[in-house]
């Protein structure tokens, strides 16, 4: 376990997607942010893979996520959070 939190992932993804901090929550959705689009993916997926050391890109599903809960979920399927 690295001992990122949940709340880690989050700033991640909202710095990616170039959001104000707080902007996103466990509820949020892609279609709520028009910054989420398939550009706003790679940025989420690359900064996540930076985040976990290389990990998240083993992780199929990551890609498909199509909110802030699907990706947390994602996560804590393959250990990478609590």
């Amino acid at each position: 376990m690295l001992n990122i939190l949940q709340s880690d992932v989050i700033s991640t993804i909202e710095i990616a997607l170039e959001l104000q901090p707080g902007a996103l929550t466990k509820e949020s959705r892609a279609d709520e942010f028009e910054q989420w689009d398939s550009l706003g993916v790679l940025g989420v997926l690359v900064a996540l893979d930076k985040l976990f050391d290389g990990k998240v890109g083993k992780i199929s599903e990551m890609a498909a996520a199509e909110s802030v809960e699907e990706i947390l979920i994602a996560l804590r399927q393959h250990s990478l959070i609590d």
